[in-house]
């Protein structure tokens, strides 16, 4: 797929793709002569997508605030 394309599928910008080309984060196949042209290919994207899911951790609720009550003097 396109640049535009793989951006429309992770819903980013292009802009976005070309620096997560870049920083080696999302990998793409380029076709041509000299840089070529970038290709992601889908296999790409699901690489990026499980590698980009947020690692939940289950931590327990916080406990409940207490309430003071100030004595007068």
């Amino acid at each position: 797929m396109t640049v535009k394309q793989a951006a429309a599928r992770l819903e980013v910008s292009q802009a976005t793709i070309y620096s997560l080309v870049a920083a080696g984060k999302l990998r793409c196949v380029r076709v041509g002569i000299g840089r070529g042209t970038i290709r992601i290919l889908d296999e790409h994207v699901a690489d990026y997508m499980a590698k980009a899911e947020p690692k939940v951790k289950q931590t327990p609720a916080p406990a409940p605030a207490r309430q003071i009550r100030l004595k007068h003097l």
